[in-house]
């Protein structure tokens, strides 16, 4: 697994693993359980088996330290996860801001988690060229080539957002050619070799890659970019018992007091987690708003 899809993962076992922080609920007949959905197509650089087997040992192990149940459905149908999560199958769901902003009522939501990375929450999406293609601004980009990541929305939506803004006209208008890869590292491969003359990638995995090739950075040249995107979120489901949520939430926060939050930290190169709230889902609800505003006809 690469380091960006552990980095990913890390969001969904951290969300599995912290009840084991917790002590057991002792004066309730009914212990609450943590019930878990992840919407898959929201983590296009995570490979489903890899998934699979981490979210089943960690729940698994969850389970026998402190005997409460601890369970996580994967997703593929967005419909069925947002019926689950009403109806109360699941309580806890982790998806892209973009996922959850046009399909969650936020109203019915409550405080989750986000991790750290690089000393912050929240990522960055780059568009990237060539230097030696003179593509320096997102004005020069007609007829050319575009390849962004599959299954990510908020890369497509940022796209269309600024083709509208400099030319009035949707991306399927002004690229000769629009490619969808199925991760990151591909994405940038394809620049990288001259398959593509545009990509939108995120930040974190931009610095990975030319940690790995430090002639990515010397080639490769940002022409624009959209701050303060987190790559996934969880939240909890409002009608959950607060003081249920509360307790997992306080003690996730202090992770990295115990060693073996320490090591979990460790082993995918976090800094640390700390809470989520609704405002979270800003940055992505002005960019669904900027981009309504200019495909108004």
């Amino acid at each position: 697994m690469s380091k960006l899809m552990q980095r990913l993962l890390l969001l969904v076992i951290l969300f599995l693993s912290k009840i084991a922080l917790c002590p057991a609920i002792e004066n309730e007949s009914i212990q609450p359980s943590l019930r878990t959905g992840f919407y898959l197509q929201s983590f296009p650089d995570i490979a489903l088996t890899d998934m699979e087997v981490a979210l089943r040992f960690w729940t698994e192990e969850v389970g026998k330290q402190v005997g409460i149940d601890a369970s996580v459905i994967i997703y593929k149908n967005l419909e069925t996860m947002r019926t689950d999560f009403y109806q109360g199958k699941i309580n806890f769901i982790v998806a892209s801001p973009l996922v959850i902003t046009k399909n969650f009522d936020q109203e019915q939501l409550a405080d989750g988690y986000k991790i750290v990375l690089y000393g912050s929450s929240a990522d960055k999406l780059l568009v990237l060229s060539r230097k030696e293609s003179q593509l320096d601004d997102f004005k020069k980009v007609h007829n050319k080539r575009l390849s962004l990541l599959a299954n990510e929305p908020i890369s497509k939506l940022y796209a269309e957002l600024l083709s509208l803004k400099n030319f009035g006209k949707k991306i399927s208008q002004i690229f000769n050619k629009i490619n969808y890869v199925k991760n990151s590292n591909l994405l940038i491969y394809q620049l990288f070799f001259k398959d593509t003359d545009i990509i939108f990638v995120y930040q974190a995995a931009y610095n990975i890659a030319k940690e790995l090739n430090p002639q990515i950075g010397l080639q490769t040249q940002i022409i624009a970019s959209l701050s303060d995107i987190p790559r996934g979120l969880g939240y909890f489901h409002r009608r959950e018992d607060p003081v249920f949520r509360e307790k997992v939430l306080s003690e996730v926060e202090k992770l990295g007091e115990h060693i073996r939050g320490q090591q979990l930290l460790a082993l995918f190169s976090a800094d640390k987690i700390k809470r989520s709230t609704i405002l979270d889902l800003k940055t992505t609800q002005q960019l669904m708003q900027d981009y309504q505003r200019y495909a108004k006809p």
